[in-house]
């Protein structure tokens, strides 16, 4: 016998069996003689969900990645909103990505919590990857990751028109070395709060060193300051 009549063959059986059965008894039946067949099923699908997942995440472009720290009104702002309005201001397409975490609250202080390490954790991982291209936090964040070489020196990668308008807003830190520079900008006097719906305190605006991003995350620093 052929396999396709076979399995007709068997085919047929199996429902003449179930058709003389109680519905118990078929859910009964079906799982005690199938239920290999449908573990063996369920895990084909759950992999092909993940592969087509990955393919998937893959058509899109990250333009912009930045981090939003110890905001302790993330969770009512808008900072969807905000990389919505930045990404159709540079006229990105639907699979082109400017995203964002305000989730991470680090405290720079004497006492540190798991929530700190975790936090700290993240975003040391986030930055070996070179995934972060700009930090937005207040300025005892700043100090840290400047005393650590993590930030630029703005006044020498910023366009002179940018430099001119933000001059007056810069934060000063010290490196390493003890060296002082530019370190931040006081997003005091930009339209950061009014574009994100955020009320946090003194936000300060940083370019992380290692960024291959760096031309967007000035233009994002620019788009902060326009109407």
């Amino acid at each position: 016998m052929a396999l396709k009549d076979w399995l007709k063959a068997e085919a047929r059986q199996e429902r003449a069996k179930l058709k003389e059965m109680s519905f118990q008894d078929k859910l009964w039946y079906i799982w005690e003689y199938y239920k290999i067949h449908m573990l063996i099923g369920c895990i084909i699908l759950f992999f092909f969900y993940i592969l087509g997942s990955i393919f998937y995440q893959k058509s899109f472009t990250t333009r912009l990645f930045y981090v939003v720290m110890n905001d302790p009104y993330a969770s009512f702002s808008d900072y969807e909103g905000m990389s919505d309005g930045f990404k159709a201001r540079m006229g990105y397409g639907n699979k082109e990505r400017v995203d964002a975490d305000t989730s991470l609250h680090i405290s720079f202080g004497n006492s540190t919590s798991e929530l700190d390490y975790a936090s700290l954790a993240k975003i040391t991982a986030i930055v070996a990857s070179q995934d972060l291209d700009l930090l937005i936090t207040n300025k005892d964040a700043v100090e840290h990751y400047a005393a650590n070489d993590g930030l630029l020196d703005l006044e020498e990668v910023l366009p002179a028109d940018l430099w001119e308008l933000v001059k007056e807003d810069v934060y000063e830190a010290q490196d390493s070395s003890g060296a002082v520079f530019s370190a931040a900008v006081n997003l005091e006097h930009s339209n950061f709060r009014q574009k994100s719906g955020t009320q946090m305190e003194e936000p300060c605006f940083c370019l992380i060193s290692n960024s291959k991003r760096i031309d967007t995350a000035i233009e994002f620093l620019r788009y902060l300051y326009e109407e």
